[in-house]
């Protein structure tokens, strides 16, 4: 009962007070205080009473705008160290709470989340995230133009959660130094964001139906930047690790990384022989519909910062490529509404026109981006790749140009110089979205002799066409029927020759009805393989269905391909229990007659002791059953997180083909005062 009654308090207390210009901008005052809130969930700390709410939020629906059903409400208040948010959120039904991520940085948003999204430069195009679920995990990203997503950013932040009966709530501290602002800035963008996946819907404070559109964001004033400390510390990171393998010699290895900050604008990072140690293992995926290389994922700290400037549609900076640095430095931030990083490193990369072999080389990459009128961005790119039997250079520029709310057009231009030839490639892209309605072109062209391989990704010479027009309903509040989804795609590449390399037509429906999500796809075309066309058809299914603390999945894709039936089966099931125990398993099979007959079988599983402390263990099998060959390989991994940046880990490695291994690492971050470099601001 008391528990319901302090709930009350903050509802009731809760009074309106944003206010809406004439464009449909919200706005929110941060409210300053001298003794900040106990960051534990609970809202009712005298503080709060006296901050002005961000209410009425909209359901996050394409098409007409609509005030949600359920109450959620905000508050900002600020101090001279850190940003405060308190979120409230009304629920009915506590018992339909969704609660399956446990481990901090995984995918909260397909849980029940608030995140809170700042535009500290108020450039209307890039923002920092910060969402927590209730179970308290925390999930930290950067947004770059609007559109490209990096969770490899981390920074130190608290969030606590409290339920009550009816309804739970959030409370964030976001240390400023932990952001990038220009303290002579008074407005910053803002956003909260609430995830409902109950009903499968988000709700929205700011006037938009999109996650990611921060030129629509709200507006977060009464910031009085002068009064916010801005000393920032010099971070020493130190690591020391030590690897047995078996049947080799054991190897003790250590080295340092140094974070070096210029202001709240610029951050340096100089690193000595760092540890590169992927201490989870890359999934294994089957390449089912092209030949070209995969793309896993950048988990190394060295290469976070900044990272989401070099993410463009010609993927010429692939970061994978260094396996082994001896010397690096990197430089990332903003200046004169320019957004750039500066990366330089010294070490082994992969020759991929050397059977694969590490050489030594020096690597220079650099990257800008420069702010134009309400939504454009013009950037470049230039990357240098020194090594003993070549030079390899490469210049890129590239455009995000807000053309209207509902049209976007993205391009960009590439030039490589090996061996004193040039050659050049390109990519342009047109988007229109409107009333649930998306229709977009692209238009995508690699020369024969470009190279993006020697930095970026493999692949070969191509023209490659694509169009697509999709229509997403999304039916009232309270309906069993939640949503329906019509998508139709168009495919179309030749190759170095001009000989027709693909072509395929692909129709695709999806349909929410409460936890279940059904979709079903078809497609027909032709492929060009060992120097022929084949005619290419298949159709595929796949239901999922959500329950508060469990989820299953399975789908099916069914196919001619070079006049013989392949078949792609997927089974997935997950559960989390306690809170803290969480278990994924997959199951996958491609089937390809006389070709390819891939199982493989994954179990990832998580104990969460604390929020610092996990145990994870990742198992899986790939059995080639045509060629008879078995291969596994088992991680478990104990993680104790001091910090974001601290760490202490303990893994056992077995595989076949490969040795068992046992790998300990310690890296913790020291800081010391560093003076305040206002005049670089």
């Amino acid at each position: 009962m008391v528990a319901r009654d302090n709930l009350g308090l903050i509802t009731l207390r809760a009074i309106p007070l944003f206010a809406e210009t004439q464009n449909s901008t919200r706005t929110i005052d941060a409210t300053w205080v001298d003794t900040p809130p106990v960051i534990d969930g609970d809202l009712t700390d005298s503080v709060w009473q006296h901050a002005q709410v961000a209410n009425k939020f909209f359901r996050a629906k394409e098409g007409d705008i609509q005030l949600a059903q359920l109450n959620t409400q905000a508050k900002v208040l600020y101090d001279e160290n850190a940003l405060y948010i308190g979120v409230y959120c009304e629920e009915p039904d506590m018992n339909s709470l969704r609660e399956t991520k446990t481990r901090r940085d995984s995918p909260v948003w397909q849980n029940d989340c608030i995140e809170v999204m700042l535009d500290t430069y108020y450039d209307r195009r890039n923002c920092y995230i910060f969402a927590v679920n209730t179970l308290g995990t925390q999930t930290d990203e950067r947004v770059s133009n609007e559109s490209v997503f990096d969770m490899s950013w981390d920074a130190k932040w608290e969030a606590k959660i409290k339920k009550y009966p009816n309804g739970w709530t959030a409370e964030f501290a976001i240390p400023f130094r932990a952001l990038r602002f220009n303290r002579d800035d008074t407005i910053w963008g803002i956003n909260f964001w609430r995830v409902r996946p109950v009903n499968s819907q988000s709700y929205s404070w700011a006037r938009t139906a999109f996650f990611s559109r921060v030129s629509e964001f709200g507006n977060l004033t009464g910031l009085n930047l002068e009064k916010i400390k801005t000393e920032q510390k010099l971070g020493i990171l130190p690591y020391g690790s030590y690897r047995a393998i078996e049947n080799r010699p054991n190897d003790l290895d250590g080295g340092l990384d140094l974070i070096l900050p210029i202001s709240t604008r610029l951050t340096s990072n100089l690193t000595f022989n760092p540890d590169f140690s992927q201490l989870e293992s890359d999934p294994t995926q089957i390449n089912i519909a092209s030949d070209r290389e995969l793309s896993l994922p950048e988990r190394r700290p060295f290469f976070r910062e900044g990272a989401e400037l070099f993410d463009l549609p010609l993927n010429l900076f692939y970061t994978r490529r260094v396996q082994e640095i001896d010397f690096g430095a990197k430089t990332a931030g903003t200046m004169g509404g320019a957004n750039f990083s500066v990366v330089n490193t010294y070490g082994k990369m992969i020759d991929r026109y050397d059977a694969d072999q590490k050489k030594q080389a020096n690597l220079l990459a650099g990257r800008v981006n420069y702010n134009i009128g309400e939504r454009t961005v013009i950037g470049a790119m230039g990357t240098h790749k020194h090594q003993a039997d070549r030079d390899v250079g490469l210049l890129s520029l590239n455009g995000r140009f807000g053309l209207h709310r509902n049209w976007t057009a993205t391009s960009q231009y590439a030039v490589d110089f090996v061996d004193g030839e040039t050659h050049w490639a390109y990519y342009t892209a047109m988007e229109w979205l409107y009333q649930g309605w998306l229709a977009n072109v692209r238009l995508e062209e690699i020369q024969d002799g470009f190279r993006p391989n020697e930095m970026g990704l493999e692949d070969e010479a191509f023209r490659r066409s694509r169009a697509r027009v999709r229509y997403n309903y999304e039916f009232p509040e309270g309906n069993l029927v939640q949503l329906f989804q019509a998508d139709t795609r168009h495919f179309h590449q030749i190759n170095a020759q001009r000989l027709l390399r693909e072509r395929r037509s692909e129709f695709r429906f999806n349909i929410d009805i409460g936890r279940f999500d059904l979709f079903t796809s078809g497609g027909f075309g032709v492929l060009r393989e060992v120097g022929q066309l084949f005619d290419t058809k298949f159709i595929g299914s796949e239901i999922d269905y959500e329950a508060p603390w469990w989820h299953l999945a399975v789908g099916n894709r069914f196919g001619i391909r070079r006049d013989e039936f392949n078949r792609f089966t997927n089974f997935s099931a997950g559960v989390n229990l306690f809170g803290k125990l969480t278990a994924d398993i997959d199951l996958d099979n491609f089937f390809w007659r006389t070709h390819q007959n891939t199982l493989i079988f994954r179990l990832r599983s998580n104990y969460q002791l604390t929020q610092k402390i996990g145990w994870l263990i990742f198992v899986e099998r790939v059995d080639e059953r045509l060629q008879g060959e078995i291969s596994y390989n088992f991680n478990a991994i104990f993680d104790y997180e001091f910090t974001p940046e601290s760490h202490f880990f303990f893994v056992f490695v077995d595989s076949l083909p490969g040795e068992r291994a046992v790998f300990t690492k310690l890296a913790y971050l020291f800081e010391s005062g560093f003076p305040d470099f206002r005049q670089f601001q």
